[in-house]
């Protein structure tokens, strides 16, 4: 069972991708599952990460060295915070596996959770419905 916090290698597929028309992503990356919903039990909300430092109008967070061990990663990575991919797990084709790379702690995941719930709140999230 998939869990926020978990990382996955998926095919992601970048905002400004999506409005020029793309339909997929262009290479397996890393991305964090931050949510869940009750309302939405079978959707991934599946945030991006990278190796290059995002440039500083994006939202993110530079992931520790201890996090980047934990998750399978490649330190230094950053999460980009601002952008994310909506997919529903039966229909997540872009999955490279279902099977979680590495995961990162409760605490770091309730971190991100809550910067993401701020964005939300100000409207900074953009968010990308995959099918």
């Amino acid at each position: 069972m998939l869990k926020p916090g978990d990382l996955l290698r998926y095919y992601y597929l970048w905002a400004r991708q999506a409005k020029a028309g793309e339909e997929s992503g262009r290479k397996a990356r890393p991305v964090c599952i931050v949510v869940r919903t009750p309302a939405t039990p079978a959707a991934l909300f599946l945030f991006p990460l990278t190796s290059q430092k995002p440039d500083p109008s994006r939202l993110y967070i530079a992931i520790s060295e201890i996090e980047c061990r934990r998750g399978g990663l490649d330190f230094p990575s950053w999460l980009v915070m601002d952008e994310y991919n909506r997919v529903r797990v039966d229909e997540a084709y872009d999955l490279v596996s279902t099977k979680p790379i590495g995961a990162f702690s409760p605490a770091f995941v309730r971190k991100i959770a809550s910067i993401i719930k701020q964005a939300a709140e100000q409207h900074r999230l953009q968010g990308t419905v995959r099918r």
